[in-house]
């Protein structure tokens, strides 16, 4: 286990804190009423701080965004772990997805914006976590048509492209309209598995 210097732990810290504030204030301001200003205030660092570690404020938000996305990462691994079958995998996948968005839903509301969610996109199919996520994705839709759950006449890719794309729909949508359905976001994964295992097909 590599042990640390002062300096680099403190460095992280900084970073932390930094980025714990950009959180908060994303939050309660929005992303653009919220400047690097309020942010290194928040932090109780100097503005000069921030800047040492984040070049401006779209730095500092793909930053958190990454940092969430290896958090939901490192959720679904360990838990899905626990199961064998790609099914019941797949099934972890969706529901600690959704519980996660869910509990953070106030930083993720950001994304609804139209301009935001073209930005994020686009940043994440660069970043290192987002890819890794898609490879996780792909992986278990790879095993599933392995046990014949899933037609193995689709390239896995395509099929984890639409899967990755209901979850999405689903998740913004419930962001819109959470307050008008009175529903937990996680109630709805059992029709993400329908739409991907059945399609909305009667037979």
């Amino acid at each position: 286990m590599t042990t640390l210097s002062r300096k680099e732990r403190d460095r992280q810290l900084r970073r932390s804190d930094i980025l714990k504030a950009a959180e908060h204030l994303f939050a309660l301001k929005g992303y653009h009423n919220a400047t690097i200003r309020d942010i290194a205030k928040e932090a109780q660092y100097a503005t000069g701080t921030v800047y040492l570690h984040f070049k401006d404020k779209d730095a500092l938000y793909f930053g958190l965004f990454e940092e969430k996305l290896k958090s939901l990462l490192s959720i679904v691994e360990g838990k899905a772990g626990q199961s064998e079958d790609s099914i019941g995998k797949l099934r972890i996948f969706v529901q600690e997805s959704l519980v996660f968005f869910e509990k953070n839903q106030d930083f993720f509301k950001i994304f609804i914006a139209e301009e935001a969610r073209l930005l994020i996109e686009t940043r994440f199919l660069k970043s290192p976590t987002g890819q890794q996520l898609h490879e996780y994705t792909t992986k278990l839709i790879k095993q599933a048509q392995e046990e014949h759950i899933i037609s193995r006449d689709f390239d896995p890719k395509q099929v984890n492209t639409v899967f990755v794309a209901i979850l999405k729909t689903i998740v913004l949508e419930w962001f819109k309209e959470e307050k008008v359905q009175g529903k937990s976001l996680v109630d709805l994964s059992d029709i993400i598995f329908r739409y991907l295992l059945n399609g909305i097909s009667n037979k």
